[in-house]
């Protein structure tokens, strides 16, 4: 018996097509996401508004911020109300990190802080063309 298999390449092409199709699925649900108030725990006026721009201009927010984006998340979501949990919807090991980032003892990385900003709607989620499928 003999059996038809396609090649790796096309194997790679289909996964990459269910990929995209399940991701453009994604990025039309998130266009239906709750739309909910700012925090009101500080006033953002006061503060330097970097955290929100481009890599190449981005500025780590001040931890006031930080803390309040976060308890407003953590409140708002109670699967995610502790820090460990917060941690690790963003991809950090431990709890002491998300300590670290509202105690202002550490600066929040960009990919860090980005990757939360994308989640609570705050920074559209970039997507990347693709040049072209190179095996």
């Amino acid at each position: 018996m003999k059996l038809d298999m396609p090649s790796i390449s096309d194997q790679q092409k289909f996964i990459f097509e269910q990929s995209t199709k399940a991701a453009i699925k994604q990025l039309k649900d998130n266009l239906k996401a709750h739309v909910l108030p700012g925090q009101t725990e500080v006033n953002e006026a006061d503060y330097n508004r970097a955290h929100l721009l481009d890599e190449s201009r981005y500025e780590s927010p001040h931890p006031d911020i930080v803390g309040a984006y976060f308890r407003q998340f953590m409140n708002t979501f109670p699967e995610y109300n502790t820090d460990g949990k917060l941690a690790e919807l963003l991809g950090l090991s431990g709890d002491r990190r998300i300590r670290a980032f509202k105690s202002g003892e550490k600066k929040v990385p960009f990919n860090v802080w980005r990757k939360f900003l994308i989640l609570t709607g705050r920074a559209p989620q970039e997507v990347l063309p693709v040049m072209a499928f190179m095996g």
